[in-house]
């Protein structure tokens, strides 16, 4: 369900679909479509339990990037003014303390301030050194100085480094460290004094300097529980929530990203939270690729290098220009080929294997084997969806405009269908595509797996028809028929992903292949 930021959810009046017969809705023509109202995101729809209770909903809002910036820094100065330090190093003790205010202000630090502040990476008096000489050489770059103000150093006073060489410094560092950037220390190896967000503002360029404060905000953000990060790498704003406990809501942000507040990925319905972890992290995990392997190789023999069988005989030789040892092994029973012959059964025929190590190796290996095609079989589609997603994404962002204004001039109409056809098309590519997690992870024996699967292909039925649709050459768009075909996929779509979440509960008024047939043709 997607909630307005501003606390409004959507709720389209005029899609309430309700477990009717799948035929009552197939005859409607697109006359009974108000595409003067258009709103691409209309057809999420909510449940029917929640609408009308706007008033209880949870209040989600958006801070910007300046403004979460505004608060780490107001966070900041109401600190420093309880323990006298500068702002940035009571940013340093709010990271050490996991951006927790009030458990800095509630004893832990006085009761030994010295310690915290050496763990959390200020400078204390006490270890800042001799400042250096006027007229030195920087001891990067051995470039003399003319002035103190080509010099630059940390409280601690390490040096002589020049502007130059600290810029630098920090750009490598911004470049290797990712968002670990936010503990970068002096350029001294053996100082642990961490650099503040002034330090990054006297020394960084304007491009790695805001590239900071994005991983700080991140960090900040990442600390509590009541806020999420955009996952649009080039957005920077958050969501505050401000209800209890942690919400399943969909949300989206200002940038137009959609995502799921609970885990921040994207909205991944009908996909539980848990699942699509596990799934990125079996898609990542390069165990399963190495259990793959093993699966379809075998060692040699002789060096134990991993050999797979291309041809249908048993009699394997590791090849040298390969990497190899050029020794030869029996593919079956995995041992040396000069102990085949007659008393094995002849040398290709090795009834050696039914008492070998070897045939216990193969029945594990083809377990694996088995579980890796399932994998195969469900991530190959999930990630065909995925690209056919993203390749409507595309066409939404750098054709569709042209393609509308294309259509009224040449129709005289109001083309405001296209974009609803196109968010349509996206939205129904990312419900197929978490189908096939949802169905890696259903048991083959739950009740209505099988009609699952078969709503699932029809789902696919409908939305390859649609993308034809929506693919098609302005000059033959009939918007009649892309109308009914936008209304009939809605309905269909939100029905199979009601039924997948309410547990399987598939209802044949989904309509079956008729939901195919009754979309007329062109």
């Amino acid at each position: 369900m997607i909630k307005y930021l501003n606390s409004i959810s959507f709720v389209n009046k005029n899609l309430d679909i309700s477990n009717d017969d799948t035929s009552s809705y197939m005859s409607e023509t697109a006359s009974d479509i108000d595409i003067g109202d258009y709103d691409p995101n209309d057809w999420f729809l909510e449940d029917e339990e929640n609408q009308g209770e706007e008033d209880d909903e949870p209040l989600f809002t958006i801070l910007e990037k300046k403004g979460l910036e505004d608060q780490i820094k107001d966070n900041a100065n109401v600190l420093s003014d309880q323990i006298d330090q500068s702002s940035g190093n009571a940013i340093l003790l709010l990271q050490y303390f996991k951006w927790d205010l009030d458990r800095v202000l509630s004893g832990e630090y006085f009761e030994d301030p010295e310690r915290v502040c050496k763990n959390a990476g200020i400078i204390l008096a006490n270890e800042q050194i001799t400042k250096y000489p006027t007229n030195s050489v920087c001891i990067v770059c051995f470039e003399n100085q003319s002035n103190d103000d080509s010099f630059y150093s940390l409280s601690c006073g390490h040096g002589p480094y020049c502007k130059g060489c600290w810029k630098s410094y920090l750009h490598q560092e911004m470049q290797t460290c990712g968002g670990e950037i936010i503990h970068s220390k002096c350029i001294y190896p053996l100082c642990n004094g961490k650099l503040t967000y002034e330090n990054w503002k006297d020394l960084a360029s304007d491009r790695d300097y805001s590239r900071y404060w994005y991983f700080i905000c991140k960090d900040f953000v990442g600390n509590n529980k009541n806020l999420e990060f955009c996952p649009n790498p080039s957005c920077g704003n958050a969501i505050r929530y401000s209800g209890v406990g942690r919400p399943n809501d969909v949300v989206e942000c200002h940038c137009g990203t959609r995502f799921c507040f609970s885990c921040g990925s994207e909205k991944h319905n009908p996909v539980s939270c848990a699942q699509l972890v596990e799934w990125k992290s079996k898609n990542s995990n390069d165990q399963e690729s190495l259990k793959l392997i093993k699966s379809t190789c075998k060692p040699c023999y002789h060096c134990g290098m991993p050999t797979e069988r291309i041809m249908g005989c048993n009699h394997i030789i590791c090849r040298k220009e390969q990497g190899g040892c050029g020794g030869e092994w029996c593919w079956m029973c995995r041992g040396d080929w000069k102990t085949h012959g007659q008393h094995t059964g002849g040398f290709y025929s090795c009834n050696k294997y039914e008492v070998s190590e070897g045939k216990k190796a193969d029945e594990s290996a083809a377990i694996v084997k088995q579980e890796s095609d399932r994998f195969l079989h469900y991530f190959t589609r999930y990630f065909n969806h995925d690209m056919l997603m993203k390749h409507a994404i595309k066409m939404r962002d750098e054709e569709m405009e042209d393609k509308m204004n294309q259509y009224r001039e040449l129709a005289n109409l109001n083309p405001d269908f296209l974009q609803e056809a196109i968010e349509l098309l996206i939205e129904c590519r990312r419900i197929l595509k978490y189908t096939y997690v949802f169905g890696f992870y259903l048991s083959d024996n739950v009740a209505g797996k099988t009609f699952f699967e078969y709503q699932q292909a029809n789902a696919e039925g409908i939305t390859e028809e649609l993308s034809e649709s929506v693919y098609i050459n302005v000059a033959l768009i009939n918007a009649e028929d892309m109308k009914n075909r936008v209304r009939v996929t809605k309905k269909y779509i939100n029905n199979l992903v009601k039924s997948i979440e309410e547990g399987l509960g598939l209802d044949e008024s989904l309509g079956l292949s008729s939901s195919i047939s009754g979309i007329p043709q062109e």
